[in-house]
């Protein structure tokens, strides 16, 4: 006889409006302004609503715990330093990554839109979240957009059976497409450190070729992986290592140099950069959409390899699965839950109120 799960042990449902006022609370709380801590939780819960839950809520506990440890500055005002007409710096001062990065591509519209490209590196943030958001948010202005960056090591260099580079995340977009703006967001890694964790946490196993373990060797535990893999092998060792090059080292504050090595230990920082072009700059914005939609089209109507499943296009489901969470609320699993309700009795705020099981 099948046993069902009980209520408790069923992932708990909760509004978009609802987590994102929790974060909002709890952030505000511990000394962050009110304007930053929703930009924070408008990144978090955007990765929620997409179904990439490991770089959602989830984060909220590790990012009260580098703050704890002063490796994220809740009150840091970060600073636009002016290099060129088209080329700025932005020096975080630790800020959590979504308020440096919101800062950061704002000033790279605002740039681009004068001169047809813009490019910034932002330096000392910390946890930048989801890069796809900042690009996606430049493509709904009207702008093609790339985002990259680095951070501590925690990937392995391809034939290293150590972690010596960043999970490295790229984002691109541009506007037009089924959904208004085409986004690619991924890792150099075939799994970012927080889907492993992720991973981890549920108890699910992983394909070969995920990660190895402390030892070196390849793993599909992932209580036990310890060093992410580059996707493509040397290609995505590749990608991280120039994307440190573009990045960290640009901005002069080198970030593996400092973590790699005898007696150095990794710590939280990460470097970004961001490139914005005015499309108008090129031809119309709306003829570049059209265009964009129709090849969209095309390729989504090619014929498939498994009837079964649709072609899709980078984002799409993502964007779907945010429609329907939406309305339906973001499930919330019971671990977490339970996490979130501590935090609110911790920081004195309310907790969230949750709207029944999934």
């Amino acid at each position: 006889m099948s046993v069902s799960k009980s209520a408790s042990s069923r992932p708990a449902l909760i509004s978009a409006a609802e987590l994102a006022a929790f974060v909002v609370r709890v952030f505000v709380a511990r000394g962050m302004l009110e304007q930053d801590a929703q930009t924070l939780a408008d990144v978090l819960v955007w990765a929620d609503l997409r179904g990439v839950d490991s770089h959602g809520v989830e984060r909220l506990p590790s990012y009260l715990a580098i703050a704890q440890r002063g490796e994220m500055n809740l009150v840091a005002a970060p600073a636009i330093a002016d290099l060129a007409p088209a080329l700025f710096m932005v020096d975080a001062d630790r800020a959590a990554g979504p308020v440096s990065m919101m800062l950061a591509i704002r000033e790279a519209v605002s740039r681009a839109s004068v001169f047809g490209v813009a490019t910034g590196v932002v330096r000392r943030t910390a946890h930048t979240g989801a890069v796809g958001y900042y690009a996606q948010w430049a493509a709904r202005q009207g702008f093609a957009a790339m985002v990259f960056g680095s951070g501590p090591p925690l990937m392995a260099y391809h034939g290293a059976r150590v972690a010596s580079l960043s999970t490295s995340p790229l984002a691109i977009a541009v506007p037009g497409g089924p959904d208004g703006a085409l986004v690619l967001d991924m890792a150099s890694a075939v799994a970012s450190n927080g889907k492993l964790k992720q991973a981890a946490r549920k108890g699910e196993s992983i394909p070969e070729g995920w990660a190895l373990d402390k030892q070196g060797g390849p793993t599909t535990d992932p209580a036990a992986a310890a060093v992410a893999l580059p996707i493509g092998g040397a290609k995505g060792a590749g990608l991280g290592l120039l994307f440190e090059c573009m990045t960290s080292l640009m901005a002069g504050t080198p970030l593996l140099a400092t973590m790699l090595g005898e007696g150095r230990k990794p710590y939280h920082m990460q470097s970004q950069m961001l490139v914005a072009i005015d499309v108008s700059k090129f031809r119309a914005l709306g003829d570049y959409e059209a265009d964009v939609g129709a090849l969209a089209d095309l390729i989504r109507n090619l014929p498939r390899s498994d009837e079964n499943e649709p072609i899709r296009m980078p984002g799409q489901r993502g964007e779907a699965l945010a429609r329907t969470r939406a309305v339906e609320g973001v499930p919330v699993s019971g671990r977490l839950r339970g996490q979130l309700e501590e935090i609110a009795a911790s920081v004195g705020v309310a907790a969230p109120a949750f709207a029944g099981t999934a």
